[in-house]
């Protein structure tokens, strides 16, 4: 029997990281016109709403118990509400490349919490992809030049938001094992958003509500639609057959496609430095993502008859 992940869940990996890796982009655009809180709660909302729909005209539909919807509470609360929260307000308070270098070290994060469960502990292949990789974002980012515009605090706000993500990829791996993505993206987002409206409001009283602009609304259109649903769709499909560490590790691919999207559409130099950081980048997710599956490490039984 055949129990190698199928391409397709690779193939979202890949599909999710370019759609982060573009959401640094947008997040900055919508900061010109609207407040970090604020432009998370709209997101999850739109995104939220739109999923709940989508599920809801599904012919046959899953059935929700009490207990799971404490699962996705949670799962929405950690991914959405805490990551988000620490991510836009980091993002406004830093560069893009020391933003970027920080997000990526999920894939540390995760491994350090998947050491203490069983299902989830990385072999040493894993760890040395990635380290890899990890040493492939030190060296792009330093190749950049460094980025000015950061602060100790918008770094820190960041490295939380990594915290937390490493958490969700965890929890997120548990549910999605016998639930669709579409199913756990939705209600993601609706307790996102609910748990983000509060927090919002806060800072609306604080700081106030701008009048945003047509690109700042165009900012958070972009991380609702490619973000927070095709983003997540393609993210919460990939843990159904790949364990947490394996996944996450394709996060550190987000720098590599900034600096190729800035090259392409902006016309920045794309030096050799560059390009041998982001081939190590490459080589480190190879790494953590080749081999033989299916040993005791938790790889075995992980798909689910209910794909979709």
């Amino acid at each position: 029997m055949d129990d190698r992940p199928p391409a397709s869940a690779y193939v979202a990996a890949v599909g999710m990281t370019v759609a982060f890796a573009l959401s640094f982009v947008a997040t900055k655009t919508a900061l010109k016109g609207f407040e970090p809180l604020l432009i998370a709660l709209l997101r999850f909302t739109f995104a939220g709403a739109v999923l709940w729909v989508v599920w809801r005209l599904r012919p046959v539909r899953e059935p929700v118990t009490r207990a799971e919807l404490g699962r996705l509470a949670l799962v929405g609360f950690v991914s959405l509400t805490v990551y988000f929260s620490f991510e836009n307000l980091g993002i406004a308070r830093t560069s893009a490349s020391e933003a970027a270098i920080l997000i990526a070290t999920i894939p540390i994060f995760v491994a350090l919490i998947g050491a203490f469960v069983p299902a989830e502990r990385p072999s040493g292949r894993q760890w040395a992809g990635i380290l890899l990789s990890f040493a492939g974002i030190v060296a792009l980012v330093l190749a950049a030049g460094g980025a000015g515009g950061g602060s100790l605090t918008g770094n820190l706000l960041v490295l939380a938001a990594s915290v937390s993500g490493a958490a969700y990829a965890i929890l997120a791996r548990r549910l999605l094992v016998s639930r669709s993505a579409l199913f756990v993206t939705a209600w993601q987002n609706l307790f996102g958003a609910l748990f983000m409206a509060p927090l919002a409001l806060v800072e609306a009283l604080l700081m106030g509500v701008r009048r945003p602009t047509a690109q700042a609304a165009g900012g958070v259109l972009f991380l609702t639609l490619v973000c927070s649903i095709l983003a997540y769709l393609l993210l919460n499909y990939a843990f159904r057959f790949l364990p947490a560490s394996r996944v996450s590790v394709f996060i550190n691919l987000t720098p590599v496609v900034a600096v190729a999207s800035a090259y392409a559409l902006l016309g920045e130099r794309l030096t050799v430095a560059q390009g041998v950081a982001a081939a190590v980048v490459v080589a480190g997710v190879w790494v953590a993502n080749s081999g033989r599956r299916g040993s005791a490490t938790g790889e075995l039984g992980l798909r689910s008859p209910s794909a979709g």
